[in-house]
């Protein structure tokens, strides 16, 4: 979870954290900051996330990430 936090610092957004469950349904984070933290899961693994993977239900908390990079990586 540590490095979930840590891409959405990388991306301007520390004021996102782990006990946010709605992310984007309750307008929290847009399309543009799901693509910038696209560009920074990418960066960091080296290679590129598969576009099945992007979709607004695996970034709508920090357990749905998690899931989707164990799922992708």
């Amino acid at each position: 979870m540590e490095q979930i936090k840590q891409f959405f610092m990388n991306i301007e957004r520390p004021d996102i954290d782990e006990s946010m469950e709605n992310l984007v349904s309750d307008d929290v984070i847009d399309s543009i900051d799901i693509m910038a933290l696209v560009a920074e899961i990418e960066k960091h693994y080296g290679k590129s996330l598969s576009a099945e993977f992007i979709n607004a239900e695996n970034f709508e908390n920090f357990a749905n990430i998690k899931k989707m990079l164990e799922l992708a990586f």
